[in-house]
């Protein structure tokens, strides 16, 4: 009786263990929810030189967040409605979605994944992505990256990868670049992982529907290095043999470098990069692009943000034809209590070449409220 009775308590024990133990291990959801209300200017709403006009920016955005102790997912979408005192009194929806997820399900194991996509009706949305073009047009939007990486032996990882980015306009014209790849790193040390990668390249360019496919092969050697416990650094440089849609074959060189950095004072990002891609005009070329985005949290209350591109291409391998073009923005705000942030937001772009009427600047005094996350 005395066995049985400890066994009964050691097994009511173990029930109530493995019930107290299945809510931190289950699916945790929680709402994603914000909310951003924009007064100010706009020095060139229609892309002739001489429509200025007054401008009150609306941005919501829902989603859900699910996760356990295996895996992080976000999905969230948010919209833009934009009113112009003069030009657009009935204001002009831009729509916007993005998908994170982050997973680690075994220990050899990790996924990741970050989409995001939107339908701009305002050419701001496109100038921040490197896409400059006159007119009025609106246009579809897609970029995202997917990586898994499996950890082969102690110091070998292979990985499969993918680069996506789709710009198609309401004419039909646009283009889009789809990229698989493969990696294999090699742990030389425990901060620093050498390697190399190949990736296949295949190019759409909508205004030649049948006959706008083209491809590229790339061998390019990679590298990975944590420098510190806040900043990371990627580098890869090699050839790629692109295949165009008219049979024209070339072998061009490629380079990107990327820093990214985070602490609990500030975030940052920036990328160099040449090579093939989707460029300036949303035509598939040879592109080169310099990014910076940096967030500065000072104390509790005050933060800072800003970021800015400038963004070169032309024709494959030659260049010829570039459009050049640049975009900065930026934020101070401070937190005042209640979730909510009053900031003063600036934007300005332009295109450096025949095209002056696509300089724009907007300026206002934005106030955001986001629920906190538990």
């Amino acid at each position: 009786m005395g066995a049985r009775g400890r066994l009964g308590k050691a097994a009511l024990c173990a029930v109530l263990l493995l019930a107290a133990a299945r809510p931190g291990a289950s699916t945790v959801w929680e709402p994603i929810a914000r909310l951003s209300l924009e007064g100010g200017y706009d020095s060139n709403v229609l892309h002739d030189g001489q429509s200025s006009d007054r401008m009150t920016r609306v941005s919501p955005e829902l989603g859900l967040r699910l996760r356990d102790h295996l895996w992080d997912a976000r999905l969230a979408y948010g919209a833009d409605w934009i009113v112009y005192e003069r030009l657009a009194p009935g204001g002009i929806w831009n729509h916007r979605g993005s998908l994170l997820f982050d997973a680690r399900p075994t220990r050899r194991l990790a996924l990741q994944a970050n989409l995001r996509g939107g339908w701009m009706f305002d050419s701001i949305g496109l100038a921040q992505a490197g896409i400059f073009r006159a007119g009025r047009d609106s246009a579809f939007l897609l970029t995202g990256t997917a990586r898994g990486e499996y950890r082969l032996t102690r110091r070998v990882d292979v990985a499969t990868t993918l680069t996506e980015r789709t710009v198609r306009f309401e004419d039909g014209t646009g283009g889009a670049m789809h990229a698989p790849g493969l990696e294999v790193l090699w742990r030389a040390t425990p901060r620093l992982s050498v390697g190399g990668a190949y990736a296949l390249g295949l190019f759409q360019d909508f205004a030649a529907p049948g006959a706008g496919l083209a491809y590229s092969h790339g061998a390019k050697a990679r590298a990975r290095w944590r420098a510190t416990r806040h900043l990371a650094v990627e580098a890869s440089a090699g050839p790629a043999l692109w295949l165009g849609a008219g049979g024209d074959t070339a072998v061009v060189p490629e380079l990107a470098v990327q820093v990214l950095g985070a602490s609990r004072a500030w975030d940052l990002r920036a990328s160099l990069s040449h090579g093939l891609g989707i460029g300036s005009t949303a035509q598939p070329g040879l592109v080169d692009a310099v990014e910076l985005g940096v967030v500065r949290r000072v104390g509790r209350r005050f933060v800072l943000h800003g970021d800015g591109g400038l963004w070169h291409s032309g024709r494959v391998p030659s260049g010829a034809d570039s459009v050049t073009g640049y975009a900065v923005g930026g934020e101070a705000g401070v937190l005042v209590g209640m979730n909510l942030r009053l900031g003063l937001a600036a934007t300005h772009f332009a295109r450096l070449d025949d095209v002056p009427e696509l300089s724009r600047t907007t300026m206002g005094l934005r106030l955001g409220w986001e629920l906190p996350a538990r």
